[in-house]
């Protein structure tokens, strides 16, 4: 008994410390999507659309689009045609993947008819 009130007792203080550190990191979460928008706010929008394709991070990505979305409207016919289209300067998006080739196997139970790799076997 004195052995699951301990490990009740531990758990939960580990959750109170876990949960105090989590606003402090949304906090910086927070402060650096607010820079990198504020970044993309001084930009021209020439400057902004020369940016797509070849940003790396998905925060910055999404920065970048909601920056572009919201100048949209004033963008010039020239601008608005570029921002629709792909870019022409993007990167391969698993540039920075590795390669190679994974294995799947199953096995499962099941009925019905099918073909395909791994271990199923038909029950009825």
């Amino acid at each position: 008994m004195k052995m699951l009130l301990t490990i009740v007792s531990s758990t939960a203080l580990l959750s109170t410390i876990a949960s105090a550190q989590m606003p402090a990191m949304n906090q910086e979460r927070v402060e650096a999507q607010q820079e990198v928008q504020n970044r993309f706010k001084e930009m021209k929008t020439e400057e902004l659309l020369e940016k797509r394709g070849t940003i790396t991070t998905q925060q910055e990505r999404e920065a970048l689009h909601n920056e572009l979305m919201t100048r949209q409207q004033s963008m010039s016919k020239e601008q608005n045609e570029k921002f629709m289209s792909k870019p022409e300067n993007r990167t391969p998006k698993m540039k920075n993947q590795g390669s190679g080739q994974g294995m799947m196997q199953g096995g499962g139970m099941g009925s019905g008819m099918g073909g395909g790799m791994g271990g199923g076997k038909g029950g009825r």
